[in-house]
């Protein structure tokens, strides 16, 4: 059989370059049949109605692109990509969509040699192709002879030849499919092992549009994928993958850190796969990012609890205006009345006292008439200073729960916030509270914000540290504001010695309808609504806490609403020698989630963790010059009692040499220490929660 002639198609915009590549071919004396076509849409019919051996063509047309044709185009048709525009990526998305050649267009047109080199190696491809259809040709025809002169038998075994091929034939085209729809869809299937399920030893390489990691990096590293998943989901992630899964399925949901730091949500879906003789051969799933329907859901339930924030407010403030009206009426009445009753006092006192003068025998229930005077006095003053209570109570009612119609921000001073807010609930928090101490920092700057809903963060929050307080003559409750220069932002942290929170509940506290308190009345909406009316100011709101020994809620609220508050939970080391805080810091950079900050000026400590209240746990030597750990020690417990502190020492017995009336530290470790023996207590503390 002869050699059939190279069919090439040329989609090429200019006639200038079509005549070039013509003459081009011409010149090097190639067997070919040319046809031509200007647009990406011609081409599509020219290669659904003709079969072509090899397509050359401009990067960009009238009516599209490069990549457009190759959609189209059978994945066996080499296709040569040519361009003038000058843009390093074009060559990586032209040879992803396909192309099996991209050449820029460079003046001297230089091009040209490469691309006859291209299309001679074409033409070697169509060539070699031929000779091989005509040994097939000839093999068929052998394999036809040799089955006429076979058995039944024999004749069977090639139905079975060739159906096995055609089987394969499918099986491929299957897989070829397959693997299409997989690295199309949102969507990225993995594999594990058996024995550890959270080593990978397959990933699609859809993971990495989504995560910006390579799939190389999840299978070489046996913790890499473990390691990015957020420091709060990890627990429960390791804890559902201990109990292996059924054959039907196992579903988690958690954060996972992608490369440029952020966190997406992951939903983990993955099933055992059995060998046939019952045991275990590894497990199948897939990972598709759930971030924006997380977001979409989050929003959706936010904007719910606005709505019934609103009507909850709306009846409140009819209910409050009701009640107003009917104290201010007797009141009024009150008001009114008690000068008439001071003047007439006023008369009539001269005249008693006359009659006093005469009479200094009278007396009735052992009570004389100067005593008599000077009661009825107080009394009087006493109903005028109720009365002008009453009025301001109202008052300060009504301001409370008056729906703030004009959603514009003011410039709010968060000093008279709290004063407010403490008129409301005060009589409520006495009940339940012995001691209330105020620590109200000096000329704050104002923030712009809405000073009704920052009185309903501050009264949540109070009423809800009065509630965990269970014996109101130990219970203590203490407000402080103040200013943090480095992020910019004015604190309010409310503290008390309540019974503080477990782990379990803090993650729950600011989903709405949690409470712990329904049979007592709890709606489970006061944390969730303060949650969100900070995030309106643009601001954070923590929690730490600790069981048994009380609860800090600490309010972020920065000046500037171009402020991007970004903080993380942080442990501050303390110790004079460079070495180690070096090996803490080696340590804790290669952990990647935990956030480590260090000094080497104990003095320095206390303004430090007033400059950087993110900070969560305090790990300290004892032995130090100037300032020792328990003297820093004692220091941090009486600004910061709920703020973990760990000891060391180089000398085991140094706890029994605490001097007197200083607190026990939470922790102590005996140097040297392994570092994982420093991990375990600190993942036995109930962290910040921001």
């Amino acid at each position: 059989m002869g050699i059939q002639r190279v069919k090439i198609l040329l989609i090429i915009g200019h006639q200038t370059d079509r005549e070039l590549i013509e003459r081009l071919i011409r010149r090097e004396g190639l067997l070919y049949e040319c046809d031509f076509a200007n647009l990406v849409s011609s081409g599509k019919s020219a290669i659904a109605s003709e079969d072509y051996d090899a397509v050359v063509m401009d990067y960009m047309l009238d009516d599209g692109d490069a990549r457009d044709f190759l959609k189209a185009c059978r994945t066996d048709l080499p296709v040569v990509v040519l361009t003038e525009i000058d843009d390093d990526e074009l060559p990586t998305k032209a040879l992803g969509a396909g192309a099996a050649g991209f050449l820029s267009k460079d003046p001297g047109r230089k091009y040209l040699k490469a691309l006859s080199a291209t299309l001679n190696h074409a033409i070697k491809v169509k060539r070699i192709e031929t000779e091989l259809d005509v040994y097939h040709d000839r093999l068929i025809k052998i394999v036809k002879n040799r089955t006429h002169q076979l058995h039944g038998k024999n004749n069977q075994l090639n139905l079975e030849i060739q159906e096995r091929m055609r089987t394969e034939e499918k099986l491929k085209r299957t897989t070829e499919q397959l693997s299409v729809m997989l690295d199309s869809l949102p969507i990225v299937p993995f594999s594990c092992k058996a024995e550890n399920n959270f080593t990978i030893t397959y990933v699609s390489s859809m993971i990495n549009e989504i995560t910006g990691y390579t799939p190389e990096q999840f299978i070489t590293g046996s913790r890499f994928w473990i390691r990015h998943i957020h420091p709060r989901d990890r627990k429960q992630v390791l804890a559902k993958l201990e109990v292996q899964p059924q054959p039907n399925r196992v579903n988690i949901e958690y954060r996972f850190r992608i490369a440029d730091g952020s966190f997406k949500w992951f939903s983990d879906t993955r099933r055992i796969v059995m060998l046939p003789d019952g045991s275990v051969s590894h497990f199948d799933g897939t990972w598709q990012d759930i971030t924006e329907e997380k977001e979409l859901r989050h929003e959706s339930e936010y904007r719910r609890q606005q709505l019934i924030q609103a009507d909850k407010l709306a009846s409140l403030g009819e209910v409050v205006a009701g009640v107003a009206h009917e104290i201010n009426n007797p009141n009024s009445f009150i008001t009114y009345n008690v000068p008439l009753l001071k003047e007439t006092w006023e008369i009539f006192e001269p005249i008693i006292a006359d009659y006093a003068a005469t009479h200094p025998e009278w007396e009735k229930d052992d009570i004389g008439i100067e005593e008599f005077c000077k009661d009825m006095k107080e009394s009087i003053q006493a109903i005028k200073t109720g009365s002008e209570r009453i009025n301001m109570v109202v008052a300060n009612l009504k301001d409370f729960a008056r729906i703030d119609e004009n959603n514009q921000s003011a410039p709010v001073q968060v000093n008279e916030v709290i004063e407010k807010t403490l008129w409301i609930v005060g009589a409520q928090l006495r009940k339940s509270i012995a001691k209330i101490d105020l620590n109200l920092a000096d000329n704050l700057p104002e923030i712009q914000g809405h000073f009704q809903k920052l009185e309903q963060v501050v009264a949540n929050l109070v009423v809800n540290a009065a509630n965990a307080i269970h014996k109101r003559e130990q219970g203590k409750l203490t407000i402080t504001t103040r200013y943090v220069r480095r992020i910019k932002s004015i604190l309010i942290e409310i503290e008390d010695n309540g019974i503080g929170m477990a782990p379990k509940m803090i993650d729950r506290i600011f989903d709405p309808f949690f409470t712990t308190r329904r049979d007592a009345g709890g709606t489970g909406l006061g944390l969730s609504v303060s949650y969100g009316l900070v995030q309106e100011h643009k601001g954070m709101i923590g929690v730490q806490s600790r069981s048994g020994i009380g609860s800090r809620f600490t309010v972020f609220l920065p000046i500037d609403r171009d402020v991007q508050l970004n903080l993380q939970p942080a442990i501050l080391c303390v110790d004079d020698e460079e070495m180690v805080l070096s090996s803490l810091r080696f340590y804790f950079d290669e952990l990647q989630d935990i956030s480590l900050q260090v000094s080497r000026t104990p003095e320095a400590v206390m303004t430090y963790l007033e400059n950087h209240p993110e900070v969560d746990i305090v790990v300290s030597d004892i032995a130090m010059p100037g300032i020792n750990g328990w003297e820093l020690l004692k220091k941090i417990k009486n600004r910061f009692p709920l703020l973990p502190v760990i000891l060391y020492s180089g000398n085991p017995s140094a706890i029994e040499d605490k001097p007197a009336g200083t607190p026990d530290p939470d922790h102590f470790l005996a140097k040297p220490f392994e570092m994982i023996e420093l991990m375990r207590i600190i993942n036995t503390i109930d962290r910040l929660r921001i």
